[in-house]
């Protein structure tokens, strides 16, 4: 509306001029027809209100955003602390040998005895509960898996000494030891392979009559060895 008022301010304004210049009364006439016809075009153009611009969202600066936290570190995890050693399974037929076993030996078929005193480590060392005369000592670390061909150390008590040699025949590779005293008494040594095992022995006969024979197989009897101080222990009651 304002734009036709200055339009219609311009073309009085411009007849007026005309007229003081001398201008015809035609040429007023056409130039005010002029300006009516661009009064009325504009008036005819559809009013355009002006646009309202959006307001650009404000720009955050980085520096003024709040900073992240930092990440959390994982916390180390908690080591697990080693189980302890469980003890060995027990067997009623294998119980500890620990201490002093005192057995008395039976030579089979005869009425002699004898009484048998051995210490033995206090672990790892086991003994068969059933006893036929004699008297068996296994170091092993699991007593309810004791088998035929696990090491050992034997005493067997017989009524002569063609009972040790029972089954000499069968003996392979056969090498002759130097005696050695055991309880008191000196036992003639030997050692030998039999039914796949190898064996040392140490035979001899006994005061109150019979011959023991002590066997040892899969079991160290060097000095200082734990096989050797157990026969070192044995006395005679």
């Amino acid at each position: 509306m304002k734009k036709v008022q200055r339009t219609l301010a311009a073309a009085l304004a411009a007849m007026m001029l005309m007229a003081l210049a001398g201008c015809s009364k035609g040429d007023v006439t056409k130039e005010v027809n002029s300006g009516l016809s661009d009064l009325k075009a504009q008036a005819a153009e559809p009013a355009v209100e002006p646009q309202t611009e959006t307001p650009a969202e404000p720009k955050t600066d980085a520096a003024s955003e709040p900073a992240s936290e930092p990440a959390a570190e994982p916390e180390p995890e908690a080591t697990a602390e080693p189980a302890p050693a469980s003890a060995p399974a027990e067997n009623p037929d294998y119980p500890s040998a620990a201490g002093l076993n005192t057995q008395t030996l039976e030579a089979f078929g005869t009425d002699f005895t004898l009484v048998l005193n051995v210490t033995c480590p206090d672990q790892g060392w086991y003994k068969s509960a059933t006893s036929f005369g004699d008297l068996k000592l296994f170091p092993t670390e699991d007593p309810s898996h004791i088998f035929s061909g696990d090491p050992r150390i034997t005493f067997e008590l017989k009524s002569g000494l063609d009972k040790i040699n029972y089954y000499y025949d069968s003996f392979e590779n056969v090498e002759e030891l130097t005696p050695r005293t055991i309880g008191g008494v000196e036992m003639a040594g030997r050692t030998y392979k039999n039914v796949g095992m190898w064996w040392t022995e140490y035979y001899g006969e006994m005061p109150t009559g019979g011959w023991l024979a002590i066997k040892i197989s899969g079991v160290d009897i060097d000095p200082g060895t734990e096989g050797d101080t157990i026969l070192n222990s044995v006395t005679f009651g």
